[in-house]
């Protein structure tokens, strides 16, 4: 099942950048003698999920399109994201705007394809 808030997604959305994200923040430097240093730790949130609705596979009706574009103009707002038998706390990452996207498919015709940006907090 696949669910954000309250709102049941289509079973075919995909989670475009799933596998992308490493939760390990790493950085490394020289000392003066020219050794090697390196400083890691783990990261605790702003993972990017990118969900998606596209093409011949995956279509939004105009009800997840009004209730997708409601829960995006919330400013701060978390939803529990459920995504086959995981949840986490995601909020729309409105700094890679649009946060939110839709694309009719046909004009007048109900149906849409589209994009969500989230991140994990």
């Amino acid at each position: 099942m696949k669910r954000l808030g309250d709102l049941l997604l289509p079973d075919a959305m995909e989670w475009k950048n799933r596998y992308e994200w490493a939760p390990v923040a790493q950085e490394t430097g020289r000392t003066l003698g020219g050794n090697l240093m390196v400083w890691h730790s783990p990261m605790t949130g702003g993972r990017p999920i990118d969900l998606a609705a596209e093409g011949e596979v995956c279509w939004l009706s105009t009800d997840h399109v009004s209730a997708l574009y409601a829960m995006s103009t919330q400013p701060g707002a978390v939803f529990d994201l459920e995504w086959d038998g995981e949840t986490f706390q995601v909020m729309f990452r409105h700094q890679d705007s649009p946060a939110m996207e839709a694309n009719p498919i046909l004009p007048h015709s109900g149906w849409y394809n589209g994009s969500i940006k989230l991140m994990q907090v």
